[in-house]
């Protein structure tokens, strides 16, 4: 049995996020990916955002998106992300684009801890993989 949290982020969809057909455009889907992840950092790891003194201490390294289904202007879309790997710089997050009725999209993203003074990689602190920790199924 898996036990762990997900997080979830409700979207809205707007009329600008759709294509001539009425479909929500697959660009878009990695922006509603960018909104959970940001909360995300900000609410679960308490990550600066854009704050006086603090950069935003993550740089996004890959992404890559499969679509499963096609959006529309009128569904209820919300995203649940958790984590599937962490490593000592780098940690992966996967997502699931979902309507109450089935999967729009999944996705997976590589997010790697980043010193912007030194302009290099650097291990995640402990306290935050803990934090993640919480995200990542378990057996």
């Amino acid at each position: 049995m898996m036990d762990y949290k997900r997080y979830r982020c409700d979207l809205q969809v707007r009329f600008a996020d759709t294509d001539a057909l009425g479909h929500i455009n697959n660009a878009v889907y990695h922006s509603y990916i960018e909104l959970c992840r940001t909360q995300w950092l900000a609410e679960v790891l308490h990550c600066g955002l854009f704050t006086s003194s603090e950069r935003f201490p993550i740089i996004l390294a890959r992404t890559e998106m499969d679509y499963l289904k096609q959006g529309h202007l009128q569904d209820r879309l919300h995203v649940e992300a958790f984590i599937s790997h962490i490593g000592e710089k780098s940690f992966h997050q996967r997502y699931e684009i979902k309507t109450p009725q089935h999967t729009v999209a999944v996705a997976k993203a590589v997010l790697v801890w980043f010193d912007f003074h030194a302009n290099q990689s650097v291990a995640i602190p402990e306290d935050k993989k803990a934090l993640m920790r919480y995200y990542m199924p378990v057996d």
